[in-house]
């Protein structure tokens, strides 16, 4: 008769009618109160109903009547588990696995406790001893693939999530977890169907459409925003998906809508780093409407600024380099002070937030220089073009050995060559505090960033200091503001005389333009004529062709100003790539101005879609002249655009970064067209348009002068001898700076013996 019952409480159990079950238990114990299985299954049950206490001693009365059964150390892992006591419950699923070794059961369970107690080795193999033991258990393939996940290692996870939804079909948990994992390998498309059919199955994961909305904003999809929204109406309090949200209304100009979205990811989550960054940062639009809005949104960055700068600045390191005041130099003011704020804030958080470290002492004679490389550019980018590819292929190995570490999450071929190019390369880390502990191992005398700015891993590494000797070169060329970068590495055409003052770090002024830049080998335009882009084929057309934020509402007059002079004339734009709004706002704005001259703009404005590289060249070739952007010169572009030989107009500014174009023009000896006041630059962007022959005498100075600004050997010995000088004065310099101060310095010097190890 007992045995009768006891089955039946187990299947009233296994259905989830735990009282039901408790309550043939106790009719058995009233039969017999040394019942051991009705004992083992009351305690079961007691642990399961909140009251692991009383269930741990059912358990015991049990293993005292029954010694040796496996499943009552089983049982009782579990009580200790529901009371957070895990050394505990990791010793009672392991005397449950020794008595009873063949149980898959019992192995996981054992795998489950070590994986939150933080032994995860251990963990992954019980998981695989489970898996051994019972193939067919998707749970037991879901869990071992978790593990894996926090273990860090790709091997075999994907194999493990296939496995499970394989033998599991419908199985919500693992094609959401799976999503997620192939989220971190950039897996976008895969990830956004396994994510997809999560939701499918379980609609109502805040989570999953939190993640989904984060795919769906890498593949470019419209859906993006509602996949967060949804997230947010199922979960009001997910921080994540308010922050996320704010981040991509951020990208489409929606700034006002993004700065509340992050203030409701703070009111959700007040510690949330991220988000409190994020609202400083969002003050800082992509494009604004007019000349007032730029003076209100610096006030509300400073403002902002300010308040982080007075709060606790250790909260904040894990946010460093996740928003950065990237478009605060947009606005072609001297930014120098808020840099400063900034700078000094990321690097105090990040001071607090890591211990002092040690680092190299000067080279030994006749010892190579190690030179860090720290950039997430490493790839088919500008930065790679204008730096990397010339200090990887040109720097003299016989005096430097050099280290890459690619913080980035793009890899192509390009990589691949530059892992080649360096002694050692170290990709792939997944967080902060293993990039730094990279870095230092590598031991580097000097470090160098080709940006600060963009990418955001190298954003919070440069706030530390790492190396003797720091230094960040002109691909974000405004002052990082960070006292621990040491030196800014700029070009002694770009730069006016009183530029010094605009740096926290010390001005390095290398010869020429600052870089060495080797072109793409002619990719022709096939032929094509301007009626491929959509271009009058009767009128005179300008080129200006570079990223929207560069136009300041200031200059938009410029435009229909040179149209009032010309009549029929047309001025080709790109289009924003990640958002048509910003581009409507933008056509917006020039419509505006247009009018304000009595112009319709629609007969003056093309504005093309992104174009491959080949085809941004060939059409600025197609066109009569180019105007370059004024405050923020082209860089990249202009140089690119030299293998069509164009005739370009532009205005000199007052800081580096709109001087650019004008440096590469005198570079080349072609000065003619560079303009001292707006007056001039529209004077001759309307002579070129009319005198076909002073155009044409423009065209063949820079064919006959443009090979000057290319593979710049004078650049690549001053940069060896800066670095060389630097590296041997580092620690001295250093050190005495400090004594002056009566302070001892954070970091003592290490030797460390020369290391050739691929990563």
């Amino acid at each position: 008769m007992n045995d009768a019952a006891l089955a039946e409480a187990m299947t009233l159990r296994q259905c989830g009618r735990l009282r039901e079950a408790a309550a043939l238990c106790h009719d058995i114990l009233a039969r017999d109160r040394d019942d051991a299985d009705s004992l083992h299954l009351l305690g079961l049950i007691a642990a399961e109903q909140d009251s692991p206490h009383a269930g741990i001693a059912l358990i015991r009365r049990a293993m005292v009547l029954k010694p040796g059964f496996a499943p009552h150390r089983n049982s009782l892992g579990f009580a200790w588990r529901r009371l957070g006591r895990l050394e505990d419950a990791a010793r009672e699923y392991e005397a449950a696995a020794a008595l009873r070794p063949e149980s898959a059961e019992i192995h996981s369970n054992l795998a489950t406790t070590l994986l939150d107690l933080g032994r995860l080795d251990e963990a992954v193999a019980e998981y695989r001893l489970a898996a051994e033991l019972a193939p067919d258990n998707a749970d037991v393939w879901y869990n071992l693939a978790n593990a894996l996940v926090a273990t860090g290692s790709p091997a075999g996870t994907d194999q493990c999530y296939r496995t499970a939804i394989a033998l599991k079909p419908g199985f919500a948990d693992a094609l959401a977890n799976y999503g997620r994992w192939l989220m971190t390998r950039g897996s976008w498309a895969e990830a956004e169907s396994r994510l997809a059919e999560s939701l499918t199955l379980s609609p109502g994961q805040a989570g999953t459409w939190n993640n989904l909305g984060i795919v769906s904003h890498e593949l470019g999809r419209a859906e993006a925003e509602s996949c967060f929204r949804n997230a947010i109406e199922i979960d009001p309090r997910l921080a994540d998906a308010h922050y996320n949200l704010g981040c991509l209304l951020s990208g489409h100009g929606r700034t006002d809508e993004a700065i509340a979205c992050h203030r409701a990811a703070l009111a959700a989550e007040p510690g949330f780093a991220r988000a409190r960054l994020a609202v400083c940062m969002a003050q800082l639009p992509i494009l604004y409407g007019s000349e007032a809005e730029v003076v209100q949104r610096r006030q509300r960055y400073a403002a902002e600024l300010d308040a982080l700068a007075a709060s606790d600045a250790a909260s904040l390191a894990d946010a460093i380099g996740t928003s950065q005041p990237f478009f605060l130099g947009y606005q072609q003011q001297d930014d120098r002070a808020l840099q400063a704020v900034y700078g000094q804030l990321a690097c105090r958080a990040m001071d607090e937030a890591f211990p002092p470290v040690m680092l190299a002492g000067p080279p030994a004679p006749g010892e190579r220089i190690r030179l860090g490389i720290v950039s997430g550019f490493f790839c088919d980018h500008t930065l790679m073009k204008l730096f990397l590819e010339g200090w990887l292929t040109q720097l003299d190995r016989g005096r430097f050995e050099v280290t890459g570490f690619h913080t980035g999450r793009t890899a192509d071929a390009i990589t691949e060559r530059c892992a080649g190019w360096c002694e050692r390369f170290v990709q792939g880390l997944s967080s902060m505090s293993a990039w730094r502990d990279a870095i230092l191992s590598a031991a580097p005398h000097i470090l160098l960033y080709p940006e600060i700015g963009i990418d955001p891993t190298a954003g919070g590494l440069a706030a530390m200091r790492l190396a003797p000797v720091q230094c960040v070169a002109w691909g974000h060329p405004v002052t990082s503001g960070m006292p621990a970068i040491d030196h800014f590495l700029s070009s002694a055409l770009m730069e006016p005389e009183d530029a010094d003052a605009r740096y926290t770090e010390k001005l390095v002024r290398l010869p020429n333009l600052g870089l060495f830049y080797t072109p793409d080998p002619p990719a022709g335009g096939g032929g094509a004529g301007r009626e491929r882009f959509g271009l009058a084929a009767d009128a005179p057309v300008f080129w200006s062709g570079q990223a929207l934020y560069k136009y300041l509402p200031e200059y938009d007059s410029v435009f229909p100003r040179i149209a009032a002079e010309l009549g029929a004339c047309q001025f080709v734009f790109i289009a924003f790539a990640k958002s048509r709004a910003v581009t409507e706002a933008f056509r917006d704005r020039l419509s505006a101005a247009f009018s304000r001259a009595g112009l319709d703009a629609a007969r003056h404005v093309v504005i093309l879609p992104p174009l491959p590289q080949q085809d941004f060249v060939h059409a600025a070739g197609l066109a009569d002249v180019i105007l370059d952007t004024i405050g923020w010169s082209g860089g990249k572009s202009t140089l690119d655009c030299l293998a069509v030989d164009p005739a370009i107009v532009t205005l000199p500014g007052r800081f580096m970064r709109g001087r650019h174009t004008a440096a590469i023009l005198r570079r080349i000896g072609c000065e003619a067209t560079i303009a001292g006041s707006l007056a001039e630059y529209v004077s001759l962007a309307v002579r070129l348009a009319r005198d076909s022959a002073w155009r044409a005498e423009v065209r063949q100075a820079v064919a006959v002068g443009k090979h000057l600004a290319f593979a710049d050997a004078a650049y690549i010995r001053a940069l060896e001898t800066f670095l060389a000088d630097a590296a041997d004065d580092s620690i001295p310099q250093k050190v005495a700076g400090y004594a002056a101060r009566g302070a001892s310095p954070p970091w003592t010097p290490l030797r460390c013996k020369d290391n050739k190890t691929k990563d």
